[in-house]
C-alpha cells in the first residue's frame, strides 16, 4: 500500500511538472502585439514557403505567414494569408515577393514600397481582408527568363561554333604565321636601322650639330651687330631730333626762305610786274613805227604823212554833215 502511494505521488509530481513546463513554454512563446491579417494572391510559385514563415518588411521582422491554399476568387491562383503588426508601416504602395534565405530554400514573405500605388483602389477579399499586389519574386524572373537565356547561349554557342570552322581555323593559322614573318621583318629592318645610324646617320646627325654650333655663333654675332646699329640709328635719331641738331636748322631754313617769299611777293614781284608793263607798251610802240615804217619808208626822211586819205582810198573818213 505504502509503494502504491509512492508511485501515485511520484505520478502526480511528474504530471505537475509537465503542465508547469507547458505553462512556461506558453508563456514564454506568447505574443502580446496586435496584428492585422492581410491576403497575398499571386499565380507564381511559392516553393520553400512555409506557414509561420517571417514575413519581413524592407529586412524587419513584422510578422508570419498564417496559412497557404488556393484562391477561391482566382482560378490558379496561390492564396497567402499573413498577419502583420499593426504598428508596420504598410501603405497603399506596399507590394510582397518572396524571399529566400540563402541557400537552405526557405522562403518568407518580402514587404516593400514602390515608388508609386500597384492599384488604384486599396484590394479587399470576400472575406473582409485587405489584399496586397504580389510581384514575382527575383528568382521567378530568373525563371522566366530561362528560355530566353538558353536560346541566348545556343545562339552565341553556334557563333562560336561558326567561329572556329575548319577553314577559319585556317586563315587563323595563316595570320599568326603572317605576324611571325612579320616580326621576324621588323627584327631585319630594326637591325638594318641600327646599321644605318652607326654608319651614316650618326656621324651625319654630328655633323649637323657641329654646323648648327657654327650657325647659332654666326646667328648670335649678326645679332650683336644688328643691336649695335640699332643703337647708333638711335642716337642719330636722338640727335635729329634734339634743339639745334639737324631738324631744328631745317625748320629755321624754311622759316627763313619763308620770310625771303613774303618779301618777293609784297615788294619785288609788284615791281616785276609793273616793269614787264612798260616793257610790253614799248614793245607796241616799236611794233606800231615798224608798220608804219614797212608802209611809207620815205618817213624816215621827210617825217610821218599827215595828209587825210581822199575819198576812195584807204582809211577815208567821210565829214559830218552840219
Amino acid at each position: 500500500m505504502e509503494n502504491k502511494s509512492h508511485a501515485i505521488a511520484a505520478g502526480v509530481f511528474v504530471l505537475a511538472l509537465l503542465a508547469l513546463l507547458a505553462g512556461l513554454a506558453l508563456w514564454l512563446t506568447r505574443d502580446q502585439g496586435s496584428y492585422e491579417t492581410y491576403e497575398l494572391s499571386t499565380p507564381q510559385a511559392v516553393t520553400g514557403l512555409q506557414p509561420q514563415a517571417a514575413v519581413r518588411y524592407k529586412g524587419v521582422s513584422v510578422g508570419k505567414v498564417v496559412s497557404i491554399g488556393f484562391d477561391r476568387e482566382v482560378e490558379g491562383n496561390v492564396l497567402i494569408r499573413i498577419d502583420v503588426d499593426e504598428n508596420a508601416p504598410v501603405t497603399q504602395n506596399t507590394f510582397a515577393s518572396l524571399g529566400y534565405q540563402g541557400v537552405t530554400g526557405l522562403a518568407y514573405i518580402d514587404l516593400d514600397d514602390a515608388a508609386t500605388p500597384l492599384v488604384a483602389e486599396p484590394l479587399v477579399s470576400s472575406r473582409g481582408y485587405k489584399r496586397l499586389p504580389m510581384r514575382p519574386s527575383n528568382l521567378s524572373q530568373l525563371a522566366a527568363m530561362g528560355p530566353e537565356v538558353i536560346g541566348d547561349v545556343r545562339e552565341t554557342m553556334a557563333r562560336i561554333n561558326s567561329l572556329l570552322s575548319d577553314e577559319n581555323q585556317r586563315v587563323l593559322i595563316g595570320t599568326i604565321a603572317q605576324f611571325g614573318q612579320a616580326a621576324q621583318g621588323t627584327t631585319q629592318l630594326l637591325a638594318q636601322l641600327e646599321s644605318s645610324w652607326s654608319k651614316d646617320i650618326g656621324p651625319t646627325v654630328a655633323s649637323l650639330s657641329q654646323g648648327m654650333g657654327s650657325n647659332m655663333q654666326a646667328l648670335n654675332k649678326t645679332a650683336a651687330s644688328i643691336n649695335a646699329m640699332s643703337q647708333e640709328i638711335t642716337k642719330a635719331v636722338a640727335s635729329l631730333g634734339r634743339k639745334g641738331g639737324v631738324l631744328d636748322q631745317l625748320g629755321q631754313s624754311m622759316q627763313s626762305f619763308a620770310g625771303v617769299a613774303d618779301e618777293v611777293n609784297s615788294a619785288t614781284l609788284p615791281r616785276i610786274l609793273r616793269t614787264l608793263g612798260e616793257v610790253s607798251a614799248a614793245m607796241r610802240e616799236i611794233s606800231l613805227l615798224a608798220r608804219e615804217v614797212a608802209d611809207n619808208p620815205q618817213a624816215l626822211i621827210y617825217g610821218p604823212n599827215m595828209a587825210q586819205p581822199g575819198p576812195g582810198e584807204q582809211g577815208h573818213v567821210a565829214p559830218r554833215r552840219r
